[in-house]
């Protein structure tokens, strides 16, 4: 039993010194840039009394994917911004014609929903045994089931692939809805976390944030290199989690096969170029050298090297 012991202990202190567990971390320590797009809202809900439930749902995501702390989300108004400086729209993010490089400018998964549930319904069993002063005495319980479903897409800006399309949805139950349906708003978060909705509502929502987070994993960070005469640079920095000395392969698209009938991007072939490596990271940008390689262009792609 000792001898295992020892065993675990010794191959674990060499994981460390080799740097095999780590080895993966790197990528992960790289945050992709998520989109938060349009919430369309198909739900019935005629007891709702505030602003768009879709408004207010992609800016709880936004919020939520901000303070999980493994993105770089863009608001949407920075986004509006962007978008009308490069010409482009929301649906145009995943439009397989348009240019890989400038939607890779832009970010990396595109996160649009529907909703097709926002709402409560009551039960009540057992009834009235009197009442006094309008309130009822020994009556029954009611119960307040509030459902919150949406139809969830993430797309690859890059391939336009859509990566995840499935139904997210949660449920709760109360004895009380904790505020009024006047009172109920995304503007107010207080009263918003009380009410059986609300709390339904936040379970969808950390449910999204987990489904980013795990297909992000598997997605590899994809950069755009600027090539200035003699210097070259990283569309991206510290902002996303680059350190000095990182070393990121430089590719060139060659190829985007497409489906005939659907234009669907099926599989998008490089060509290997050579290596860079970061020297210096700042907020938004790095500058890199060249590691290996040469003949680089403006707005080839960068891939961190495994």
């Amino acid at each position: 039993m000792k001898g295992k012991v020892c065993y675990l202990l010794v191959l674990g202190f060499l994981l460390i010194i080799t740097g095999s567990v780590p080895a993966k971390d790197a990528e992960i320590g790289l945050k992709k840039k998520v989109i938060v797009g349009t919430f369309e809202d198909k739900s019935d809900h005629s007891w709702y009394y505030g602003n768009n439930p879709g408004d207010g749902m992609a800016d709880m995501l936004i919020t939520a994917l901000v303070k999980s702390g493994k993105f770089k989300v863009f608001e949407r108004a920075a986004l509006n911004e962007i978008l009308a400086e490069k010409n482009l729209s929301e649906s145009d993010l995943a439009n397989p014609s348009f240019e890989v490089a400038r939607k890779l400018e832009i970010g990396d998964i595109l996160v649009k929903a529907t909703i097709t549930e926002f709402g409560y319904k009551e039960e009540t069993i057992g009834g009235s045994a009197s009442k006094l002063l309008g309130k009822s005495i020994g009556g029954g319980v009611t119960t307040y089931t509030a459902r919150v479903a949406v139809d969830l897409r993430l797309i690859s800006i890059g391939s336009s692939e859509v990566l995840l399309a499935e139904d997210v949805a949660a449920s709760e139950n109360s004895r009380s809805l904790g505020v009024s349906t006047e009172d109920f708003s995304f503007e107010d978060q207080k009263s918003f976390d009380e009410h059986v909705v609300g709390k339904a509502t936040r379970k969808v929502i950390n449910q999204i944030v987990e489904k980013v987070a795990e297909q992000s994993r598997n997605m590899p960070w994809t950069g755009i290199l600027i090539v200035a005469e003699d210097l070259m640079f990283i569309d991206a920095g510290t902002e996303i989690g680059i350190t000095s000395g990182m070393q990121f392969e430089v590719k060139r698209q060659s190829k985007v096969v497409t489906h005939p009938k659907t234009g669907k991007v099926l599989k998008i072939l490089y060509d290997d170029i050579g290596v860079v490596s970061a020297t210096e990271v700042e907020e938004g940008i790095t500058t890199v050298k060249t590691v290996s390689g040469s003949g680089f262009q403006n707005e080839d792609f960068v891939m961190l090297k495994k």
